[in-house]
């Protein structure tokens, strides 16, 4: 979720590094921490529909997997079983174990990543890196 909500910060974003992307017939807020309240209450059935989606994937997940939230779950990361193309199969276990520590590190990183943002959001001063890329006002 956090690579797609980076993502989604970044597509949407005008100015700066952004590149201004919207879904026409969509709300668009200026201030990214307020837009998913914005949607949920100009377009309930579109917003309705898509946790909908969400907690049904969540619940198969916690279905066919055991308890993840208490690390008790068989879900391998970067495997959510769909491999139509049957890719996997092609790759020794060794490619396997290194592409899902790839995707643990990723994922990790996007957390991160949208932790500083709502931190810098929030204080000030507070992410050096965006400081020095002068992006106060970029994301607002």
């Amino acid at each position: 979720m956090s690579m797609l909500a980076w993502t989604v910060i970044w597509a949407t974003h005008e100015g700066g590094f952004g590149l201004g992307l919207h879904i026409p017939g969509y709300p668009e807020c200026a201030d990214w921490t307020k837009a998913l309240g914005v949607f949920a209450s100009e377009r309930p059935t579109d917003f309705a529909a898509i946790l909908g989606l969400i907690a049904i994937a969540e619940g198969e997940s916690v279905g066919h997997s055991g308890d993840n939230f208490r690390g008790m779950g068989s879900k391998i990361p970067g495997n959510n079983g769909l491999d139509i193309l049957g890719l996997k199969k092609k790759l020794s276990a060794e490619e396997q174990a290194r592409y899902g520590a790839v995707e643990r590190t990723q994922g990790r990183a996007a957390m991160i990543a949208m932790a500083s943002m709502f931190v810098f959001e929030s204080i000030p001063g507070s992410v050096p890196l965006m400081d020095l890329f002068g992006t106060h006002g970029w994301i607002q």
